[in-house]
């Protein structure tokens, strides 16, 4: 039950991605070019607003708001002892009249910022080379994306990695498609007298500053939270340095991860992971840059993550539990005078999935699937008190709670033998109120169309005035969409 439900992971050995889980179905035969299985996926992406958008002049409500367009191809092939994989993708947006509007409000608060600039790309995602050297030894070296962890929407464990928030903001289903990869050598040893293996990785250092850490709208685009739509924060005030003494996304990242059992039959799986990394979230630090007019940078700080997982089958309920911790001390935070304070920082997740017979209530064609998850973040030694020199300033400018709580729950509907999906997401802040409903239906038609359609519905959130800034779902009022995505598979 559990494989078939997890959103946008294919599990391997200890956590690694297989290049199949890009969005693409077995319904859909790779070609053979020069011994090479070719195929991808054509993919475009169209949003309207559903609210009117207070930074503009215009009234926005049901403008177009993104127009994507996608295409990704992958290659998979043997090449010597080694089986070799690449996987490029290229996007294009439309710069529609929305986003011109937003577009040209940058000029006029600030620098301007090229909204197509920063959401275009041409990429070779992933390129790299599996080889078995022994029937215990599995390497992977190159560019690729490793899977720590299995939470949706917020990270605890999956820290190898950042995301690339600035398109569609946390809202895209397949992790692995706004994930960004890195190069790595990944080396997993099987051990079978202890019943585990262990995962070792090295990252030399060798890609773009810009593939390190979370990227957001910090532009002044379509998914810049409210009051920052139309200002480019980090073409005006703060750029991102990608080369600091606090952090430098040229050193390298390295960890390991042992993985492994207790019990032959539903037994529980378990892993115990340590990474030396770079913070997924950026931090404003003091520096001497001259597009720094306010002698600050993002930049993105280096850590330690110790952390495990925990997992497990429970028959009476016929479901999967999960938990994850992830301990990350001294971890560095801004202030409300934008200095920097360190706090030893936990992140836990407990999460179940279960399959649900409603096809007698609902007319689904078959068992249908809940995931119910809970998400902590605790700070030890946090204050509330604006002016203690401790007390955490979020991304959004309000004060950061010691605990933030979230709750997540997934219910996934098959109809008409599996080719039609209806999903409901549901994502609520427990401590500062307000979360996003996510309803959406995807059909499957023939052996290569995906259609979908969604509806992202935001709901409360804190507000603290204009001085006193927003939680996440304050910062998204105003941003409901209609979402429909189109997919061509060959």
């Amino acid at each position: 039950m559990r494989k078939a439900f997890r959103r946008g992971l294919t599990p391997t050995l200890a956590g690694a991605v297989l290049p199949l889980s890009l969005g693409l179905t077995d319904a859909v035969a790779a070609a053979e070019i020069g011994g090479f299985d070719v195929n991808g996926y054509v993919r475009q992406y169209l949003s309207w607003n559903l609210d009117d958008v207070p930074e503009t002049e215009a009234n926005d409500e049901g403008d177009l708001s993104m127009a994507r367009t996608t295409l990704l191809l992958q290659a998979r092939g043997d090449v010597g002892p080694g089986r070799v994989t690449a996987i490029g993708r290229a996007s294009r947006e439309v710069m529609t009249d929305y986003l011109d509007r937003l577009e040209d409000r940058t000029a006029e608060t600030g620098t301007r910022a090229d909204f197509q600039d920063e959401l275009n790309e041409t990429d070779l995602r992933e390129f790299y080379v599996d080889l078995n050297p022994s029937d215990r030894v599995f390497l992977r070296l190159g560019k690729q994306q490793v899977v720590w962890g299995e939470t949706d929407f917020f990270q605890a464990m999956d820290v190898v990695h950042g995301y690339d928030q600035s398109w569609r903001s946390f809202l895209e289903p397949e992790n692995e498609e706004w994930r960004k990869p890195l190069t790595l050598a990944n080396a997993n040893i099987r051990i079978p007298e202890l019943t585990g293996e262990l995962q070792l990785l090295f990252r030399p250092g060798w890609d773009r500053g810009s593939d390190v850490g979370n990227t957001y709208d910090l532009f002044g685009g379509r998914w810049a939270g409210k009051g920052n739509r139309g200002f480019n924060t980090q073409g005006t005030l703060f750029p991102i340095e990608y080369h600091h003494d606090e952090g430098d996304t040229d050193d390298p990242h390295y960890g390991l991860r042992w993985s492994g059992a207790f019990g032959e039959y539903d037994g529980i799986s378990y892993s115990l992971n340590y990474y030396h990394t770079q913070a997924q979230d950026p931090v404003l630090y003091p520096s001497d840059r001259a597009d720094a007019p306010m002698g600050r940078a993002f930049i993105y700080p280096e850590i330690d993550i110790f952390g495990g997982t925990l997992s497990g089958y429970i028959p009476a309920i016929d479901s999967v539990y999960r938990a994850e911790l992830a301990y990350i001390p001294d971890q560095p935070y801004n202030n409300f005078n934008l200095g920097v304070t360190e706090h030893d920082t936990y992140r836990l997740m407990l999460g179940l999935d279960t399959s649900l017979r409603l096809q007698d209530t609902l007319g689904t064609s078959n068992a249908s699937t809940l995931s119910l998850q809970a998400f902590n973040t605790y700070l030890e030694g946090h204050s509330q008190d604006r002016s203690d020199p401790d007390a955490v300033r979020n991304a959004f400018g309000s004060t950061k709670d010691e605990h933030t709580t979230w709750l997540t729950g997934i219910l996934t509907l098959p109809y008409r033998h599996d080719t039609i999906t209806g999903q409901l997401v549901v994502v609520h802040d427990a401590s500062n109120g307000g979360g996003v409903i996510v309803p959406s239906l995807e059909w499957q038609v023939g052996r290569h169309w995906r259609i979908k359609h969604e509806l992202d519905l935001f709901y409360g959130g804190r507000h603290q005035g204009s001085n006193g800034g927003n939680s996440l779902f304050g910062s998204f009022d105003g941003a409901d969409q209609f979402y429909t995505r189109i997919t061509y598979q060959f």
